[in-house]
Formats: C-alpha cells, sequence, structure tokens
C-alpha cells in the first residue's frame, strides 16, 4: 500500500459530499482536524487501516464505550490499548508485514482487538468459521498460511483435529479445555506496552483481511480484501442509504468471521458507535440485549431475523424494541414473507443487504423499497455499477434475466488458491441470476448453478419456493433438481411446516405451470444451513441421489 491511499483518504475527507453525510453521521465535528492532526504520522507512515480508526477514537472519544461483550464493557481507549498490546505481542512472536494471524473466535473483544492488531502492524488476519466441519478447517487453514492461531476454547475439539503440526497456539478461555501446548492469549498481551507502534516503519505492509466464503457449493474459499475497499467514500456511500450514526449502539449478533459480521463491525468502528457483541446467538437473548443496552441498529441474518419471529408473541412483547431505528439483513435470501414478519416486530425499520463475500455490499433495499417492490433487492447503492449479461456475454434489456455482475472498489482482491471471478468488460460475475426493472430496482431470480433445466425449459427455484412459502403451514422451502432420464432434470421441494406433500403439490399444480410443479415433495423436521443462514442444497441434492 503506497503514499497515494493515504492521499486519497486526505482527498476524500476534502470532499464535500463525503464530508457531509460524515458529518451528519456525527463522525466530523470541531474536535475532528485536531484528532486528525495528531493521527497525521500514522496516516502516512501506516496508512489509513482501522486500527488507525482506533487510535483516533482513543483521542477523540476516550472514555465512550466502545464494546459491550460477555466480559463487560470496553471503552474506545481501553479497546485501542488492548490492540496496541496485541500489535506488540505479534511482532514479538516475529509477524509483521503480510504475516497472517488466523482466528477462530466467536464474536466479542478478542476478535476485535485482534483484528486491529493486526492491521496496526500491516498483517493479515483471518477470522475462521465456528461452525466449519475438522476436514474443511484444516483446508482453509492451510490455504491461508496462518503463521500463529488464536482459537477459543469453546472449539478445541475442532481446532485439534483439524490444526496442521507445529502451527502455534493462543488460547481465549477455560485453561483446563486449551489444547496441549497451546498458550495463554491474556499472557500474551499482559506485559505488551499499550502504546502505538511507531508510525513510520520500512515495511509497513497493507493490512488485510481473509474472509471465507460459505462453501454452499463446495469447499470454503479464501477472498483477500485490503482495508482501503473499505475507505471514507465506500462509507460515504452506504451513509447515503443506511442512515447509520456515530450514536448509534450497534448490536452484532451476525458471525464477524463472515463479510456481513464483519462488515458491521468494520463500519460501526470507522463510525466510533457502540458495540454490543454476544458470543452466539440466542433469539430471546437478542431482544434482551436490544433493551437492556437500547440498542438503535441490529445487524441479522436471515435465519436469525425468522427465529426471532417464531418466538411466542407473549415472549416478544415482554421486550421493548422501541430504541431500533436500522435492523439490516443479509447472508442469505430473505423471503417476502419474512420481510413482513420482521417489519411486524420491528416496524418499519428493515434494511435488505445483497451483496457477497466479494463483491461486498451491491444493492440494498430500504423501508420504503420494501413497501414499493417487495419482491427487489432495492437499486444498486451508490458508487456500484450493476449489469446483467446473457450467458453468450451480451447486455440483456430490462425484465430479462441474465447472469449479475457488479463493478465497484469494494471487489476482493482474488482468493488465497489464486483464482478469480469472471469478468464481462470490466465487471466482475458474481454467479447470481437476476434482472431489473423499468424503475432501476434489481431482482435475483437464484444463483446461477441454481438453475433447473427441465425438458428444455429454464426453471428458477424461487418462483416455485415463493408460491410454496406462500402456503398456510409453511415454514420453509428449498427446491432444487434432481436428475431424471426422461426430461434431464425434475424440481424437488424440501419442506417443513404442517403441510403434506400432496397439498403443496396441490398448490404448485393451481399456480404453476406443469413443468414447474415439483414431481417430488420431502418434509423435512429442518433445512440444512450454513453459519449465516444459507442452506445447502448441495446436501438436499445429495439426499435425492443417496450419497
Amino acid at each position: 500500500m503506497g503514499r497515494f491511499e493515504s492521499l486519497k483518504t486526505l482527498g476524500e475527507l476534502l470532499d464535500p459530499r463525503v464530508g457531509k453525510r460524515l458529518y451528519d453521521a456525527g463522525a466530523i465535528n470541531l474536535r475532528t482536524p485536531l484528532t486528525i492532526a495528531r493521527s497525521l504520522p500514522w496516516l502516512v507512515g501506516r496508512g489509513p487501516t482501522l486500527g488507525l480508526a482506533s487510535k483516533m477514537h482513543a483521542d477523540a472519544l476516550a472514555d465512550k464505550p466502545a464494546i459491550h461483550d460477555r466480559r463487560g464493557t470496553l471503552t474506545w481507549k481501553e479497546l485501542d490499548e488492548r490492540a496496541n498490546q496485541a500489535a506488540h505481542a505479534f511482532e514479538s512472536l516475529g509477524l509483521g508485514a503480510g504475516s497472517n494471524v488466523a482466528l477462530m473466535l466467536r464474536n466479542g473483544r478478542e476478535f476485535a482487538e485482534a483484528i486491529l492488531g493486526t492491521q496496526k502492524i500491516g498483517a493479515f488476519s483471518s477470522p475462521l468459521n465456528t461452525w466449519a466441519k475438522p476436514k474443511e478447517l484444516k483446508t482453509t487453514i492451510t490455504n491461508s498460511g496462518a503463521a500463529v492461531l488464536i482459537y477459543d476454547t469453546a472449539h478445541t475439539e475442532q481446532v485439534r483435529a483439524s490444526v496442521p503440526e507445529g502451527l502455534p497456539l493462543y488460547f481465549v478461555g477455560d485453561p483446563s479445555a486449551a489444547i496441549e501446548g497451546s498458550e495463554s492469549y491474556e499472557e500474551l498481551l499482559r506485559h505488551q506496552p499499550t502504546t502505538s507502534p511507531p508510525p513510520f516503519t520500512r515495511a509497513r505492509g497493507e493490512p488485510k483481511v481473509i474472509i471465507h466464503t460459505s462453501g454452499t457449493t463446495g469447499t470454503p474459499k479464501g477472498a483477500t480484501r485490503g482495508t482501503s475497499a473499505s475507505g471514507l467514500g465506500a462509507l460515504s456511500s452506504l451513509l447515503g442509504v443506511i442512515p447509520y450514526h456515530r450514536d448509534d449502539i450497534v448490536l452484532i449478533p451476525a458471525p464477524m468471521f463472515h463479510s456481513f459480521g464483519l462488515g458491521a463491525f468494520v463500519f460501526a468502528t470507522v463510525l466510533g458507535s457502540t458495540m454490543v457483541l454476544p458470543e452466539k446467538f440466542d433469539p430471546q437473548e437478542t431482544l434482551s440485549l436490544i433493551e437492556r443496552h437500547r440498542a438503535t441498529t441490529v445487524s441479522l441474518v436471515p435465519v436469525m431475523i425468522r427465529r426471532i419471529v417464531d418466538l411466542d408473541p407473549q415472549v416478544r412483547n415482554k421486550y421493548d424494541l422501541s430504541s431500533v431505528r436500522i435492523v439490516i439483513a443479509s447472508g442469505s435470501v430473505l423471503s417476502e414473507d419474512l420481510r413482513r414478519a420482521a417489519t411486524d416486530v420491528f416496524g418499519p425499520v428493515l434494511y435488505d443487504l445483497y451483496g457477497s463475500t466479494e463483491a461486498g455490499w451491491i444493492a440494498i433495499a430500504t423501508p420504503h423499497d420494501l413497501r414499493i417492490k417487495p419482491r427487489s433487492v432495492g437499486k444498486p447503492t451508490p458508487g456500484i455499477s450493476v449489469a446483467i449479461f446473457s450467458s453468450d456475454g451480451r447486455r440483456v434489456p430490462e425484465g430479462v434475466t441474465g447472469e449479475i455482475h457488479v463493478k465497484s472498489d469494494v471487489i476482493f482482491e482474488g482468493y488465497t488458491s489464486g483464482d478469480t471471478k469472471g469478468q464481462r468488460e470490466g465487471y466482475m460475475s458474481i454467479g447470481d441470476l437476476g434482472r431489473f426493472d423499468s424503475e432501476g430496482y434489481l431482482y435475483v431470480e437464484s444463483r446461477a448453478d441454481d438453475m433447473v433445466v427441465v425438458g428444455g425449459e429454464n426453471v428458477y427455484p424461487i418462483e416455485i419456493e415463493q408460491v410454496i412459502e406462500d402456503m398456510e403451514g409453511v415454514h420453509e422451502v428449498a427446491v432444487v433438481g434432481a436428475h431424471d432420464e426422461a426430461y434431464g432434470q425434475i424440481l424437488a421441494a424440501f419442506v417443513t411446516g404442517t403441510v403434506t406433500e400432496q397439498e403443496v403439490i396441490d398448490v404448485c399444480k393451481r399456480e404453476l405451470a406443469s413443468y414447474k410443479v415439483p414431481r417430488k415433495v420431502i418434509v423435512l423436521d429442518e433445512l440444512p444451513r450454513t453459519s449465516t443462514g444459507k442452506v445447502l442444497k448441495r446436501e438436499l441434492i445429495q439426499q435425492l441421489s443417496g450419497s
């Protein structure tokens, strides 16, 4: 990362549009020029990083709570000092620019300070999926090139079964549950200085975060993203759609090892908001945390919203949710039915963010959009350009479904394996099929690899899923393609709820063309999902094939 990024950040601060949005969000005030002046050596010497944001907040917001977690509260000054200790500790281990620190941690202060600590020394951080099975975890740790692994002892068995031999381990949590040979993370930090690393260094590096994809269609891939991809200009664009504010109390139950939860952490950190970080999700506890901390912003994946709206109304109504002004959802499809139910619980404050690990945010459906275009994912956010291409590479007109491609400054740098995503005319494919309407609203039909060809006809599972989901007694549904000798493929619907197979088929026959009617309906207790709530359709297909 050259001096260009530092100049870019200063330029963004001087941009009137960026400045106004940051001012409206409370991120700029009369003290800001003094804070910038004090931090200027680090901006020039280390570049624009989350570590720099933390340092600035330690100066300007010293006594303001930064994090509430299971261990209590950290102010911004305390969090920055802990991050400084982490940075010095990593350097004491011989880590520096380009080194990679793997994190098998739940949401909480250790996750935050480790991310900030690596940012301060130009190192990489690699958050790992705490739901991962040992086989895929071993692959992701190896592919990331981790030099150190910090893990929570709640995940000792996963780590024990997957960690490469010789990788240094540092534990958080119960010492009696730690892997033999592990050392205490707290002890590692204990005697380190709380001052910032020096601003100027010959090996400043560019801090990056390696985010692993959900792995819904195969082994998770490590997607590398630089700090500057989420700079002030990108934050300003987001603020033009979602009215975040420095005074927000941001509740993040969504796992921060995935791009959505990490993104919520990043923007709260840049703004200097207060974060509430529960180490695991519980629907009733989430409502309790909202009431206890007067949370104003909540980041939830759709399966979390589903579990909240499924609570007994008498349980939900015990909690005061009036402080909430933003509920942002992402990570998987938020159905029209679930959008309505979430609005009934929280009020008209729902923002549905459509994006991907590789592309960042792409479009956002605001509460207004959800009211007038209930099936759309909104319009592309400012600074994001979206194009729809046919399979033979031509742009398609509005109303026609094709493959969604994106161009923006927040696109990832590439996979750790060296692979990249497909490109057309400088736009990156994200593997989804969709269309625009005449007013510029984007609709996502399905994953490109989810499309089913039945007797030569292209069928998008989401259309069938929407019909079934509207049925009385249907809780959730996923539609996949199954091999068939006569038709090539047929449709199979997996349903949870109280409906029967025949009831589903009868409704589909009434509402859909004959080739779109599922030939198989399987009622399950629950659908297999990733940690962010995405349905693992490959597992459903495997059930059909008997593998």
